[in-house]
Parts: structure tokens; C-alpha cells; sequence
């Protein structure tokens, strides 16, 4: 059985209200179908120097087939298709933008941390500077302080009153 449609009403009914797509869908299927009426009511205004009257509109909608609904649906999708894949592309630069200046911000405000830095980075100085001192202090003391085997040698060799004896050579 063929659906017969009469006026906009018929159509708008089928594509939106009784649909089980989305009614956006069926709302933008129906907007190419008037656009279409719209563009065959010029046309007939401009062939036949008179707009068209109700029973022409009406006689338009009947001559207008099921598959011309389908093809409209088919449009819609398309349509609908394009229009999303421009927001998601919209929202990911967007997104991508924003990350940009979050980042640019966050270096920014390191910067703005010089002086709190600077100190911490001066005091780091500082105490590495005394500890590098302390340990050139400690390894001098070991090396003017020398107690080398050799001199151990000639400690073991002195007589109890401090005298050193010659070890080697001795000539009496």
C-alpha cells in the first residue's frame, strides 16, 4: 500500500512525528522536502507567470513517491553526518588550543617563581660550597699531617729520650 501524501502536514507527520529516527532527523529530511516545493513552486511561477495554487501544491505532494521521502532521509543523514563531523573536528581544535594556553600559562607562571627559586638555588650553592671546604680541610690536614710508613719507621727506631739512632750505617 502507498502512502499518499496531500499537503506539508502529511509529509511532516510521516518524516517526524510518527518516525522512530530521531526527530532532528526527520526534521532536516523534511526541510529538503519544502525546499524542494519551494523550488518547484518558483520554477512553475516563473514558467507559468502565476504562483501556483492550493490544488496544484496539493496535486505536487501526491505525485511526490515514497522513495522521494527515502532520498530525503538519505540526504538528512548526510547532512547531519557533515554537520557533526565539523563540530567534533570545531571541538578538538578547540580542545587542543586550550591545552596550548594551559601550558603556556603554567611556564608563565613558573617564571613568575624566579626569586622563591633563586634562594633555593643560592642556599644549594652555599652549602655545597662549605662542604667542598670542610672535605679540602680534612684531606689538607691528612697531607701536611703526613704519617707515611717511612716516617713510622723512624718513630719505631728513636730511643725513649726522643734521640733518633741511625738505623743504617751506624759506625761505631
Amino acid at each position: 500500500m502507498t502512502t499518499k501524501f496531500s499537503t506539508s502536514d502529511d509529509i511532516y507527520r510521516e518524516l517526524v512525528q510518527e518516525s522512530e529516527e530521531s526527530w532532528l532527523y526527520g526534521l532536516v529530511a523534511f526541510a529538503l522536502i519544502e525546499e524542494r516545493r519551494i523550488d518547484w513552486a518558483r520554477h512553475y511561477e516563473n514558467t507559468n507567470e502565476r504562483p501556483p495554487n492550493s490544488d496544484e501544491i496539493k496535486n505536487w505532494y501526491e505525485q511526490q513517491p515514497k522513495s522521494e521521502l527515502l532520498r530525503a532521509k538519505g540526504e538528512a543523514e548526510n547532512a547531519l553526518q557533515e554537520y557533526s563531523d565539523e563540530v567534533v573536528q570545531s571541538d578538538i581544535e578547540e580542545y587542543g588550543e586550550k591545552i596550548k594556553e594551559d601550558v603556556v600559562v603554567r611556564e608563565i607562571r613558573k617564571l613568575g617563581r624566579f626569586w622563591p627559586q633563586f634562594g633555593i638555588n643560592l642556599a644549594g650553592g652555599v652549602t655545597s660550597a662549605v662542604l667542598f671546604a670542610a672535605l679540602l680541610l680534612i684531606l689538607a690536614f691528612f697531607v701536611l699531617n703526613d704519617i707515611s710508613p717511612v716516617q713510622i719507621g723512624v718513630q719505631i727506631g728513636e730511643n725513649p729520650k726522643g734521640e733518633i739512632k741511625e738505623v743504617i750505617g751506624d759506625d761505631r
